[in-house]
């Protein structure tokens, strides 16, 4: 029989260093406010930047997932990596917040974010059997948080410099694509070790181009599909993408210079939470970890009203990291779990691709609701963090009645009890 791969060995600690890599890149754009606002923007300009950005991104996970399930992960990870490292270069060359540059490089970036994330998490989950998904999609996305952790530290340092705002962020975007040569050189190095391990104990490969593909994504959904879940993924994507966006110029308006505090009491909470219970979905049941993750979230929106200072930061970010360790590897596994094993890499790209809408339809919501308040003179943020806790704890209760607990590996809708005698 053939040998099956542990589930820790040294293909799973490259991936793991090559999503630090990556994260560290990501993390560090956690200040692209200031590229914006380097080219006279504000938050008007950035939520529709970074909303019609992610366009890219949905685009793409159509398509992702069959190339995924069709080509193997890797070839799409290493290619979305390449992608990457180009789109950082090219945002050093503009110049005009309202030109279409801006918006076709942004496209671009999370076009191969997407890509990156959705093969990352096919190829690690694909190697371990279905009832440690959960589990491995925590342990493993643990590498995100120690790389979010850092990436605003660097950032916080390239922008205390006393130089011009530009130089500070071509700075910025070159050290980014510097650090995605490392998550580059990872992955690649993680890829070979998995190719010669399947080769030497008899383990089937990944499909090659040449083979017929299985069935289209259209063609699953109306046969397995997650239902109401797959709003929970827009939601989570929403709450998710809102510190990374807005924390920035949201601070700057408490007048707090620094964001590092936040991201590394976020990502050490996030990181601690995430190993210590690492089982929890199996244990609760995927729908108990995913209400919980919508509770600490949402009580994260509404600690942001209490933010007058570097260290109240602490607060959101302390319920912000619980939510996101419960939230995202639940999300991701139930999502999935209503698809066949041989087409999981086309659902996690469909999970992932209701995570982008989130970002699409909310980050220019959030500018707007900003933008807005001030026009008429209510108190911006505060109420805009109140309307997105309002609405997670709405999607909340709305999931506990329509499904059933789950367990690590299953989740299923609720049915009417029969009537018949």
């Amino acid at each position: 029989m053939p040998a099956t791969p542990r589930l820790y060995d040294k293909v799973f600690f490259f991936s793991y260093a090559a999503n630090v890599f990556m994260l560290m890149s990501i993390s560090l754009l956690f200040r692209y406010a200031d590229f914006i606002e380097s080219m006279g923007g504000d938050e008007w300009h950035l939520g529709w930047v970074v909303g019609l950005g992610s366009v890219g991104a949905i685009v793409f996970r159509i398509y992702q997932g069959t190339a995924i399930d069709r080509f193997g992960p890797m070839l799409i990870w290493l290619l979305s990596l390449a992608g990457l490292i180009i789109s950082n270069l090219l945002h050093v060359q503009i110049e005009n917040v309202d030109g279409w540059g801006l918006y076709a490089t942004r496209f671009l970036m999370n076009l191969c974010i997407a890509g990156v994330f959705g093969s990352w998490l096919s190829f690690v989950t694909l190697r371990v059997p279905a009832e440690k998904v959960a589990e491995v999609i925590g342990v493993v996305g643990s590498s995100g948080f120690a790389g979010m952790a850092l990436g605003p530290v660097i950032g916080d340092w390239i922008f205390s410099r006393d130089v011009a705002d530009w130089q500070n962020v071509d700075l910025m975007f070159n050290v980014s694509a510097a650090l995605l040569c490392g998550s580059f050189l990872a992955a690649a190095s993680g890829g070979y070790l998995d190719w010669r391990y399947r080769k030497q104990n008899g383990l089937p490969l990944h499909r090659s181009a040449k083979e017929k593909g299985g069935p289209g994504l259209w063609q699953l959904l109306k046969k397995h599909h997650p239902g109401f879940l797959l709003i929970v993924a827009a939601i989570m994507g929403l709450s998710i993408s809102i510190p990374g966006t807005f924390l920035r110029p949201f601070a700057a308006e408490q007048n707090i210079d620094q964001i590092k505090v936040f991201f590394l009491v976020y990502n050490i909470v996030a990181f601690v939470t995430r190993i210590s219970f690492r089982r929890a979905p199996e244990i609760l049941g995927l729908r108990n970890a995913i209400l919980l993750g919508l509770f600490f979230m949402s009580l994260s929106m509404f600690a942001y009203t209490l933010v007058d200072s570097t260290t109240t930061l602490i607060v959101p970010a302390v319920a912000g990291g619980l939510a996101h360790s419960f939230l995202f590897p639940s999300v991701v596994a139930g999502g999935t779990a209503f698809f066949p094993r041989e087409n999981r890499g086309l659902a996690t790209s469909l999970v992932l691709a209701m995570y982008d809408v989130g970002v699409l339809v909310g980050s220019p919501l959030v500018g707007i609701s900003v933008t807005g308040s001030r026009l008429v003179d209510l108190p911006a943020y505060p109420l805009t963090f109140c309307i997105v806790g309002i609405i997670m704890l709405g999607v909340g209760l709305v999931l506990l009645r329509m499904y059933d607990r789950g367990d690590g590996n299953e989740m299923r809708r609720k049915t009417k009890p029969s009537t018949a005698g």
